[in-house]
C-alpha cells in the first residue's frame, strides 16, 4: 500500500499542473481575505453630528416661519441638546430624549396628547381665547423627573421607571407572559450593570455588545411564547432548542465578559478564509474527477493492474492522495491566511474566546480553536463532493464528464436549495423527506455562529437556511457521512469488478 501512495504521489505531484491549480485556489483564497479586508476599511461611517447639525438648521428654519409649531420645535431641542451633550443615536439618552420631548410638546405630528391649553389667565380653557398648550401637573412631572435622569446620566433609574411602568400598566403589553420577558429584559440590565441603548441607528454601532445580547434573549424568549418566528412559521421542537441554547450562550458570555469577535478584527478576517471551503471543494473535484478517468484514457490502468497489487489497494491508494492533496491546500490557505490577517491587523485579540453549545452544555474555549474545528468540519461537504466525482469517475472512465456533472450538481444544488430554503421561510411548508437529500446537508456553516453572522444571531435568525427545521447538525453530519460512505463504496466497486478492454 505504502508503494502504492508514494506511485500516486509521484504521479500527481510532478505535473506543473497540479500545483499551478493548487496556488490559483490558494491565491484566489487570498485575494478574497485582501478585499474583504479593504471592504471592511472603508466601510461608510455615519456622522450624527453632521446629521444634527443639519437637523437644527432646518427646525430653526422652520420655526422662524412658524414659530408655533411644536413638532419644530420638539426636534430641535432634542437634536441641541445631543449635540451640546455628545450623545450618540445609540445612547440610552437618544430615546429618553425622545420620550422626554413627547411628554412636553406633545407625540408629534398634532398630537397633543398629555397636553392642557392654559388660557392668558393662567387657567385651563378650551383654546378660543387664544391660549398655549402646556402639559397638565402628572405629565409635567414625569417629563422633569425623565429630563433629570438625562442631565446626570442615571440609566439605573431610567431602568428600573421601565420597570415600574410595565408593572402599573402604563406601557401596554400583549399579554403577561410577554410583560414579564420585557421586566426580565431590564432586569438584566441592573443584575449585570449593562446600560440601555436605543438601538443601532444609521450605521452608528456604538452601543454597548452586552446590549445586543440581551435584546437577542429577549428577541428569542418573545419567539418561544409566541411559538413562531418572524416569518409567522411554527416552531419546531429543534428551532425551540436552538433559541434556548442561544440564550444560554448570550447569559454566558454576559457573565464572563466573553465579546463577540468582530469581523474586521484578527480573528474575524481569518474566519472568513472558511469560505475557502468551496474553492477547495473545485479543486478537489477536478483531481477526483481525473484520477481514475485518465489512468483509463491514456491506457496506463493496465500497467497498474499487471502489478500484484489487487485493484481494491490500488483504488484506495488513489483515494488517499487524493485526501493529502486536499488537506496541503488547506494548510496552505490557513497557514498563509493567519500571516496575512496578522499582517494587517498585528494579531490584536488573537486570545480571544468563544462561546458556543457544544453536545449540549455550553463551552468557553480559544476562538483560533474554534476556527480550526470550523475548517475542518466545512471540510466534510468538500470530501463528499471528492467522493462523489471519484465514483463518476470510475463509473464513466470520462474525466470530462465527471468533472462537469460533479459541478452541475454542486452549483446547481445550491440554486435549488436556495429556492426550497426561500419557499419554507415564507410559510411555504417542509417538502417531505428533503432532510434526507445530500445536498440538503452540505451548508453545515448554517449550523455555526460566525463574526459575519452577528446580526443574525443577536435577531435570533441563525439556521435560517436549512430546508427543515428539525435538522441539526450531528444529523447532517452523518447524512453527509453516509452519502460519502456510498460515494466511495460504488467507485470502489466499480473499479474493482468492470473488465478493462
Amino acid at each position: 500500500m505504502g508503494n502504492l501512495i508514494r506511485n500516486e504521489r509521484l504521479k500527481l505531484y510532478k505535473r506543473p499542473s497540479t500545483w499551478i491549480l493548487t496556488g490559483i485556489i490558494v491565491a484566489l483564497s487570498l485575494i478574497g481575505l485582501i478585499l474583504s479586508n479593504l471592504l471592511m476599511g472603508s466601510a461608510y461611517v455615519y456622522d450624527w453630528r453632521w446629521s444634527c447639525e443639519q437637523e437644527i438648521e432646518y427646525y430653526t428654519m422652520v420655526l422662524r416661519e412658524n414659530p408655533e409649531d411644536a413638532e419644530a420645535a420638539k426636534y430641535l431641542e432634542i437634536n441641541t441638546y445631543r449635540l451640546e451633550n455628545d450623545i450618540s443615536p445609540s445612547d440610552w439618552r437618544s430615546s429618553a430624549l425622545e420620550e422626554y420631548a413627547s411628554l412636553k410638546y406633545g407625540s408629534g405630528y398634532g398630537d397633543k396628547s398629555g397636553l392642557i391649553t392654559i388660557g392668558p389667565d393662567g387657567q385651563p380653557s378650551d383654546g378660543t381665547d387664544g391660549g398655549t398648550a402646556e402639559p397638565d401637573a402628572e405629565t409635567l412631572e414625569r417629563a422633569n423627573a425623565l429630563k433629570a435622569m438625562i442631565d446626570s446620566n442615571d440609566w439605573r433609574s431610567y431602568v428600573e421607571q421601565k420597570i415600574a411602568d410595565l408593572e402599573s400598566g402604563y406601557t401596554p403589553s400583549a399579554n403577561e407572559d410577554e410583560k414579564q420577558v420585557s421586566i426580565e429584559m431590564y432586569g438584566l440590565y441592573l443584575e449585570y450593570d449593562v446600560p440601555p441603548s436605543s438601538g443601532i441607528y444609521y450605521g452608528d454601532n456604538t452601543a454597548d455588545w452586552r446590549y445586543t445580547q440581551i435584546q437577542s434573549i429577549c428577541a428569542n424568549k418573545l419567539a418561544l411564547i409566541r411559538g413562531e418566528d418572524d416569518y409567522g412559521n411554527l416552531l419546531s421542537q429543534n428551532k425551540r432548542a436552538r433559541l434556548e441554547e442561544e440564550n444560554a450562550v448570550s447569559i454566558q458570555r454576559i457573565a464572563t465578559d466573553t465579546p463577540p469577535v468582530e469581523s474586521a478584527s484578527f480573528l474575524g478576517l481569518l474566519e472568513s478564509t472558511v469560505t475557502s471551503m468551496e474553492l477547495v471543494t473545485l479543486l478537489l473535484i477536478v483531481f477526483a474527477g481525473g484520477i481514475i478517468a485518465s489512468e483509463f484514457g491514456t491506457g496506463t490502468v493496465k500497467l497498474l493492474l499487471i502489478t500484484p497489487h489487487r485493484r481494491k489497494k490500488i483504488f484506495w491508494s488513489k483515494a488517499v492522495i487524493l485526501l493529502e492533496i486536499t488537506l496541503i491546500t488547506v494548510a496552505a490557505v490557513f497557514v498563509l491566511a493567519f500571516l496575512l490577517c496578522g499582517a494587517f491587523t498585528g494579531f490584536q485579540g488573537i486570545g480571544t474566546m468563544q462561546v458556543m453549545t457544544l453536545f449540549g452544555q455550553t463551552a468557553r474555549f480559544p476562538y483560533l480553536l474554534y476556527i480550526v474545528m470550523k475548517m475542518l468540519l466545512l471540510l466534510l461537504p468538500a470530501l463528499a463532493y471528492g467522493a462523489l466525482a471519484l465514483m463518476l469517475s470510475a463509473v464513466t472512465r470520462k474525466s470530462a464528464v465527471a468533472i462537469a456533472v460533479s459541478l452541475l450538481l454542486m452549483f446547481g444544488s445550491q440554486i435549488v436549495m436556495a429556492l426550497i430554503v426561500a419557499y419554507t421561510s415564507y410559510g411555504g411548508g417542509v417538502i417531505p423527506g428533503i432532510k434526507f437529500l445530500f445536498f440538503a446537508n452540505t451548508d453545515l456553516a448554517a449550523y455555526l455562529p460566525s463574526s459575519s453572522g452577528a446580526i443574525g444571531a443577536i435577531m435570533g435568525t441563525s439556521g435560517g437556511s436549512l430546508p427543515d427545521n428539525s435538522m441539526t447538525l450531528g444529523f447532517s453530519v452523518a447524512v453527509v457521512l453516509i452519502y460519502t460512505a456510498c460515494f466511495l463504496w460504488i467507485a470502489r466497486d466499480s473499479f474493482c469488478r468492470r473488465d478493462v478492454k
